[in-house]
């Protein structure tokens, strides 16, 4: 939804989210779903809408089911995921999936992403792989990731992760995210960060956010971006300038 005052766009974000189940049935339940809307300083916009929901069928394996709707000025499409995150010891697991989009020109995109985690009490470290092709262009692009959160204090999270796209033109992007996080109390953390990108020129962007932790299995994030030529991955690698508000609920039954 977006409100307009004296030429400036005011974004607004909501959740709704709704979840059925019996006390038995919903253990090893999860619901992620979040608002993302981009405002763009040439007058464009764009709201991206989340919703992932896990599912744990066994010990090792958990079943992913995650549905992304993005709409722009005369544009939208819609992204159905499936796949599973299989646990191979306490601290390493994949995550995979395959994703189909159809926007509403009824263009296709077909989607790979894959990650190898393992995560301890106090490090996190990640590498991953997503692959896009739009088989009516004939375009695709990779984009492999290496990242790793540290806890130098119980409070303190620093974390980093490096990007890198190459397309079927032989174009080459670069990116870096980097963030820290401070948890106040158990209730409240705060974070900052910046990311900066190379594709046809340097851009950068900056980072805020807090998080409200409710109860253990309930947390409200919300985060303010504002970007300069960030390099931004979506139909391709493309540079965007404007501002983004995010917000998440993360919910665990």
């Amino acid at each position: 939804m977006r409100l307009h005052f004296g030429g400036r766009t005011l974004i607004l974000t909501g959740l709704i989210i709704l979840a059925v189940c019996g006390q038995a049935a919903a253990e090893g339940f999860r619901n992620i779903t979040s608002f993302t809307a981009y405002s763009y300083f040439n007058g464009d916009w764009r709201l991206e809408t989340t919703d992932v929901f896990l599912a744990r069928v066994a010990s090792p394996l958990t079943v992913e089911v995650k549905i992304i709707r993005v709409d722009t000025p005369g544009w939208n499409q819609h992204f159905f995921y499936l796949g599973p995150v299989v646990s191979f010891t306490e601290t390493l697991y994949l995550e995979a999936e395959y994703g189909l989009g159809i926007d509403s020109g009824g263009l296709l995109t077909h989607e790979i992403d894959a990650n190898f985690n393992w995560e301890t009490e106090t490090t996190a470290t990640s590498l991953g792989l997503k692959a896009d092709w739009f088989p009516e262009s004939g375009y695709y692009y990779y984009l492999p990731s290496i990242s790793g959160k540290f806890h130098p204090l119980p409070a303190l999270g620093l974390f980093g992760k490096f990007f890198l796209s190459i397309d079927s033109d032989a174009v080459l992007t670069e990116s870096f995210w980097g963030e820290a996080d401070y948890r106040f109390s158990p209730l409240f953390r705060a974070r900052a960060g910046f990311t900066v990108s190379k594709a046809d020129t340097f851009g950068y962007s900056l980072i805020a956010g807090v998080d409200f932790f409710f109860r253990p299995a309930v947390a409200l994030k919300y985060s303010f971006q504002y970007l300069s030529d960030t390099v931004e991955y979506l139909t391709s690698p493309q540079p965007r300038s404007g501002i983004a508000n995010a917000l998440i609920l993360d919910l665990r039954f």
